[in-house]
């Protein structure tokens, strides 16, 4: 599979509208640079958003930024194509910062979307978002960032199916937030468990009662963590998650990078220094369910960190595979691409069903599914015309 059909796949997470996703990719395939390409997008969105603001259509114009949100997001995906380009890194935490800003925007016109909040750790306070369902409490679902998603854009698309299925979701912006200055990288983050769940304990629309945890990729190994940092956090769900971060995994030039933005690093030995500390095995054993799901494709966190997991959590892990079928031949693959090669798996309802129900009997027992009139709600408004 080449960058580019990967990349097409990548972009499923995004949630960018299909009609501002083929132009973009046109405009790639007819030679113009990825950047460039999604910058055209972007520009398209936000004035579509501005447009929609003025003439007073709060809703639409909050959808709109959003997706203005989701196409700086991809502009930051060009690094595949070059990951040693001089600067790449302040140019990605850039667009990123746009991204949020988009985001913010659409949350300010649309509170429904969700919630920007600040969770008190000492002198450097957790940032990130809640949505909860307009009905009574629910469980709440922390999501976790892998080394390339932001949550404002693909822990929001993530976030919705839970919402459907009656959960309440925290996107976490880790490992080292956009919102803190400076950005102060956070690997041991079940440390910071203990205070995740008092502040769930005291927030009104959330249960008070156990928490679960999500993760694609990286972000898997973090809901590791948090099961072993708190007994609160009582089940967590994996997609392809990484047991350790060593010299095979980093070899990849965009992985290393991906790596060094996700924790703000600048110098290949502070790198090395971040992933010599991230192996499962040194993690006390987790005090809730771990449920994994192994993408049978998956060259980078395959099933040697898949078996890695098992003998660290014993009992405690339950392992799923996942094939999607009519993706291509693996041996074709170039190492690493389907690590994060879940586009197809956004697509296909059986497989999103499948999540979200195992969701539901893990974390969700005794959450409504329904608002009180017996139907499901929907908090994710359409444009309007």
């Amino acid at each position: 599979m080449d960058t580019l059909q990967f990349l097409l796949h990548r972009m499923a997470f995004t949630e960018l509208p299909f009609g501002e996703l083929q132009a973009a990719l046109q405009r790639v395939q007819a030679g113009e640079p990825w950047k460039a390409s999604f910058q055209c997008a972007a520009r398209n969105l936000r004035h579509l958003a501005e447009d929609a603001e003025g003439s007073g259509r709060l809703v639409s114009a909050a959808q709109a930024w959003r997706w203005t949100a989701c196409a700086y997001h991809a502009m930051t995906f060009g690094l595949h194509f070059d990951p040693e380009r001089r600067g790449r890194s302040n140019e990605i935490v850039r667009l990123r910062r746009l991204a949020r800003l988009a985001y913010l925007k659409a949350v300010h016109l649309d509170p429904s979307l969700a919630r920007p909040i600040t969770i008190p750790y000492g002198t450097t306070p957790l940032y990130g978002y809640l949505r909860a369902p307009a009905y009574g409490p629910a469980p709440v679902v922390v999501l976790l960032n892998g080394l390339d998603s932001m949550c404002e854009v693909e822990l929001h698309a993530f976030g919705s199916w839970l919402l459907a299925r009656g959960l309440a979701v925290l996107l976490l912006d880790l490992p080292a937030s956009l919102t803190a200055r400076p950005r102060t990288p956070r690997l041991a983050i079940e440390e910071v468990a203990p205070a995740l769940a008092d502040w769930v304990r005291q927030e009104p629309r959330l249960v008070n009662g156990g928490l679960g945890a999500f993760g694609v990729s990286f972000g898997g190994h973090l809901v590791a963590r948090l099961l072993a940092g708190d007994p609160r956090f009582f089940a967590g769900v994996a997609v392809s998650p990484a047991a350790w971060m060593g010299p095979q995994e980093l070899q990849l030039k965009r992985v290393r990078r991906m790596f060094a933005c996700a924790f703000d690093l600048h110098e290949e030995s502070d790198v090395d220094a971040i992933a010599a500390q991230i192996h499962i095995g040194q993690l006390p054993p987790p005090t809730g369910r771990l449920l994994i799901f192994q993408m049978k494709q998956d060259q980078l966190f395959g099933v040697e960190h898949v078996n890695a997991f098992r003998e660290w959590g014993k009992d405690a892990v339950e392992v799923r595979s996942l094939f999607v079928i009519g993706w291509p031949n693996v041996s074709a693959m170039r190492r690493g691409c389907d690590h994060v090669n879940l586009g197809k798996l956004v697509h296909r309802t059986t497989h999103r069903q499948r999540m979200g129900s195992a969701w539901r009997r893990h974390v969700g027992r005794g959450a409504r599914r329904a608002s009180p009139s017996g139907k499901n709600r929907r908090l994710l408004p359409g444009v309007c015309a």
